[in-house]
C-alpha cells in the first residue's frame, strides 16, 4: 500500500524554502519537515528555489541559527542510527566513521551536560530537567494544540 498523499501549510513550504537556501541539502530538508523528495523537487523547480541565485555571505557572515534547535545528544542518536545502518549493509568503513563521530557526539554532549548542572545535586538535575520538559512540552502545545487522546 503506498503512503497517504499528504498536504502541508504553506507555513511548512516557506520554512523548507527557507531551509534548502539557506544550505541544507534536499533531503535534510525533507526529513526535518516531513516531505517527499520528489514533491519538494517539484516544487522547487516550478518556483526556480535554485541556490546558485543566492548571493553568497561573506566569510564569516553565514547564519547559522538554522540549526539552533538541534542539540548534541539528537546529533548523537542519528549518527549511532547511521553506524548501526552501516553495519547492517557491511559498509565497514562508513561504519567505523559513524561510530567514532556517535563517541565524539556523545564525549561533548556529556561535556556539556557536566559543565551546564556543575555544583547541583541529582535531585537539583533532575528537577531542572523535568522542569525544561514541562516548558518544551508546554510550547509544544501551545503551538500545535493538545495531544490526541489514546
Amino acid at each position: 500500500m503506498t503512503p497517504p498523499y499528504r498536504i502541508r501549510e504553506s507555513r511548512i513550504w516557506a520554512q523548507a524554502r527557507a531551509d534548502y537556501l539557506s544550505g541544507l541539502s534536499a533531503e535534510a530538508v525533507c526529513r526535518r519537515h516531513d516531505l517527499g523528495l520528489s514533491a519538494f523537487r517539484r516544487r522547487a523547480r516550478k518556483y526556480g528555489w535554485r541556490r546558485s541565485d543566492q548571493v553568497e555571505p561573506p566569510p564569516g557572515e553565514i547564519d547559522l541559527s538554522l540549526y539552533e534547535d538541534i542539540d548534541l545528544d539528537e546529533l548523537a542518536r542519528t549518527a549511532r542510527l547511521r553506524f548501526i545502518e552501516a553495519v547492517e549493509g557491511g559498509r565497514a568503513s562508513d561504519a567505523r566513521r559513524w561510530r567514532a563521530l556517535a563517541d565524539d557526539l556523545t564525549r561533548e554532549a556529556r561535556a556539556f551536560d557536566a559543565d551546564f548542572f556543575r555544583g547541583m545535586s541529582r535531585e537539583e538535575v533532575e528537577a531542572s530537567l523535568e522542569g525544561m520538559r514541562r516548558e518544551i512540552d508546554e510550547e509544544d502545545e501551545a503551538l500545535l494544540g493538545p495531544p490526541p487522546e489514546d
